[in-house]
């Protein structure tokens, strides 16, 4: 943690960092979607279709590396916030945020590196990228929701740090929350349209629409993580007592 407020203690390194972030992930699957041998469509092909083989052969390097470099930012900045929030907030940080967003970073990195193989099985199965992708999207799904109820409540502090918490908690509640209750209620409207035939009525409104498609989801919180840090680096660089030198 010393290390990264050390290394990121001048806003324009931050800035940079979440530059680099945002073209490494965005830009790269732009390259990629591109060169798609097929016209790509954001709102229905996954994100993992850019980084496979067998999908996209002759650009999926292209995001594989642009996903991996975003992990590394991801995670840079990941520790500085932690520093920034400070160790006073109780259980919710050291055991839901912290181990939640290193499992999430580390698994969105693993999985940009195990890209989509459908041939050559890895640790004995052909879906160790899908695996390690789902894992990302929950871990940091779980650390997110775990900031925005507790980031920074510590109480006797100074007026201004709190004020500026507080309102990057709302800031935060407003890029969390909204993607992942619809990537949840359209997943559970899915999961029963396809059980027993349950839910039918509901399928029916939503098959339609892109809400109905993992991929929109997957875009969608996507924006929302890169938010979250875009969020974090905005308020709390600028808070007066931050620990940043």
């Amino acid at each position: 943690m010393r290390y990264f407020h050390s290394y990121l203690g001048d806003p324009r390194t931050r800035v940079a960092l979440l530059a680099l972030l945002f073209g490494s992930y965005f830009g790269s699957l732009w390259i990629g979607s591109l060169h798609f041998p097929r016209p790509y469509d954001w709102r229905v092909n996954v994100i993992s279709n850019l980084l496979s083989p067998r999908d996209n052969p002759d650009w999926y390097r292209v995001p594989s590396a642009g996903v991996a470099v975003a992990g590394l930012c991801m995670l840079q900045l990941g520790a500085w916030i932690e520093g920034e929030l400070g160790d006073g907030q109780g259980r919710l940080a050291r055991w839901g945020r912290r181990p939640a967003f290193l499992v999430g970073i580390g698994c969105l990195i693993l999985s940009a590196l195990v890209v989509p193989q459908h041939v050559h099985p890895v640790l004995g199965t052909r879906h160790t990228h899908e695996m390690l992708a789902r894992t990302a999207a929950a871990g940091l799904g779980v650390g997110m929701l775990c900031a925005c109820a507790n980031a920074g409540v510590q109480g006797g502090g100074d007026a201004d740090r709190e004020r500026r918490l507080q309102r990057l908690r709302m800031i935060w509640r407003a890029v969390t929350i909204p993607p992942i209750a619809g990537a949840a209620v359209s997943g559970v409207v899915v999961a029963l349209s396809r059980w027993h035939g349950m839910g039918v009525a509901a399928a029916g409104i939503f098959r339609g629409t892109v809400f109905w498609h993992l991929a929109f989801w997957e875009w969608a919180g996507s924006v929302a993580v890169f938010l979250f840090f875009a969020s974090a680096v905005a308020v709390l660089g600028r808070m007066r007592g931050s620990h940043s030198p």
